[in-house]
């Protein structure tokens, strides 16, 4: 057998668990029957992600407390995550259904902890139970490793307690006897003499042919898989395949994988999606503001005018690349003088030195209303002998 740790980031990780060559995961999964009864399968690796995923599975059970009278959670596991497993294991303990745990297998490691939460236990006459110490790493200076050390040995005692509390021990003899970095097997047998068990059950099947673990994990996750369907899960299983990307899955077990990237992959997408929104609004502020900024140049230019800031605004919206070029084609309009209200460039002083008659006869008495309204209304009262009303 053989403990791994697994290492997750600068600091430290921690892994509780056992693992055998070619040793297959099997997924969470729930079997209801008809006498108000329902067994969770705790068949796998534990992990965030794994086959028993704490989540998934704590989620389940309070679901299931709520609509069966009687849960059996069975067991068979190489251990796993320590953390997700504590999780399982204060979850089992703390609930109040009526829960009964059967190692079919192999609980070994931080599944066999799970196993010991408190609850009536009963292993299978093949079934293994083992129990050793914390396995871990950490990467980093000195002070990282003596903190990762210090982590494993409370989390050890955590452990120790939990155990001693199950079969009547005390704390530091489970210390000495089950945590001395050696990994230690339980028949059946030996875990019910030393009353870590409840009992052993019977089962109706022929013996299993061999002892080894590797042998019997594989056998009950093998006698899972070999379970036949009921007639409405084939039903569902066959609508699923008429799905394009389904229509190639072999086994449930396939149909559940696609589905699980299906998942992952969607995550991604909303994930990229969301970027992209974030992106274009960015974008799209930065564009308004290039816009407005062009605009008040050119009316700063003098080649469009206040008034027509809004409809070149719009054109900009619609059509930046052109309407730029067509306000950069626009000449800017120099300011206008008051000469140049008068025919010929004619100054309201030159206006002023002619006779009304001239002015009329010129056409001029309207700019020179226009230019000197004082000059326009003298000579108006000297042409008429009245004052002239607006």
């Amino acid at each position: 057998m053989l403990r791994f740790c697994r290492f997750v980031s600068s600091k430290s990780a921690l892994i509780f668990a056992s693992k055998t060559n070619g040793m297959q995961k099997q997924f969470f999964n729930t079997i209801p029957s008809e006498g108000g009864e329902v067994a969770i399968l705790l068949y796998g690796d534990v992990g965030d992600g794994q086959r028993v995923d704490s989540a998934r599975v704590v989620a389940e059970l309070m679901a299931l407390q709520a609509q069966y009278d009687k849960i059996d959670v069975r067991i068979n596991s190489c251990g796993g995550d320590v953390f997700s497993g504590m999780a399982i294991y204060t979850a089992l303990r703390n609930s109040k259904a009526d829960i009964t745990i059967y190692i079919d297998g192999v609980a070994a490691s931080i599944a066999g902890v799970i196993a010991l939460c408190g609850k009536p236990l009963y292993m299978s006459p093949y079934a293994k139970l083992m129990l050793h110490s914390v396995s871990g790493g950490a990467w980093g200076n000195a002070s990282d490793l003596r903190e990762m050390a210090a982590q494993m040995e409370a989390l050890q005692g955590d452990l120790a307690g939990m155990i001693a509390g199950r079969c009547g021990m005390k704390k530091e003899d489970v210390l000495s006897i089950y945590f001395d970095e050696k990994d230690h097997w339980l028949s059946a047998r030996e875990a019910l003499e030393i009353k870590l068990i409840d009992g052993i059950y019977e089962m109706a099947e022929e013996p299993v042919p061999t002892q080894t673990t590797d042998a019997i994990y594989t056998y009950f996750n093998n006698r899972l898989q070999m379970q036949p369907l009921k007639q409405e899960e084939m039903g569902l299983l066959d609508s699923i395949k008429k799905v394009p990307s389904f229509a190639n899955m072999a086994s449930e077990d396939d149909v559940l994988a696609h589905i699980r990237d299906l998942e992952n992959k969607a995550t991604k997408v909303d994930a990229l999606e969301k970027a992209v929104n974030t992106y274009k609004q960015k974008l799209q502020e930065v564009e308004d503001k290039e816009v407005t900024a062009f605009i008040d140049k050119a009316i700063a230019e003098k080649r469009i005018t206040d008034a027509q800031k809004e409809s070149f605004t719009a054109l900009m919206k619609s059509d930046r690349e052109n309407t730029e070029k067509l306000i950069n084609s626009m000449k800017p309009q120099p300011e206008r003088r008051i000469t140049d209200v008068f025919d010929g460039g004619t100054s309201p002083a030159s206006l002023s030195d002619k006779t009304w008659d001239e002015l009329d006869k010129a056409g001029q008495l309207s700019n020179l209303r226009n230019a000197d309204l004082n000059a326009f209304k003298a000579k108006y009262k000297e042409k008429f002998g009245i004052d002239y009303k607006e």
